[in-house]
């Protein structure tokens, strides 16, 4: 029993300084993504607020137009990708 409230302190103390260290660089991390908003802000760029699954508070994505346009693209692809699949799986013919 001493042996455990002896152990006890040294353990919480340890405890304490791991989340010191994360509060530590989770507000250098905050500080960091407004600096690099801000930057992209500056840029030619589009902002607008999404909203998040699971969560009551939008989020703000700026992305240039050539960015919008390549995420555009890719969701095209995938998309066209998992028709194809779905086509290959069920024997249809390609309507190309």
């Amino acid at each position: 029993m001493k042996i455990l409230l002896s152990i006890a302190p040294i353990f919480l103390l340890l405890i304490g300084c791991v989340t010191n260290q994360e509060a530590g660089e989770n507000s250098n991390t905050s500080s960091n993504q407004t600096q690099v908003s801000q930057a992209v802000k500056k840029d030619n760029s589009n902002c607008r607020k999404v909203k998040v699954s699971g969560s009551r508070l939008k989020k703000e994505i700026c992305m240039t137009n050539e960015e919008e346009e390549a995420m555009a693209e890719k969701s095209q692809r995938i998309l066209r990708d998992q028709q194809n699949r779905e086509r290959v799986r069920q024997g249809m013919p390609d309507p190309g």
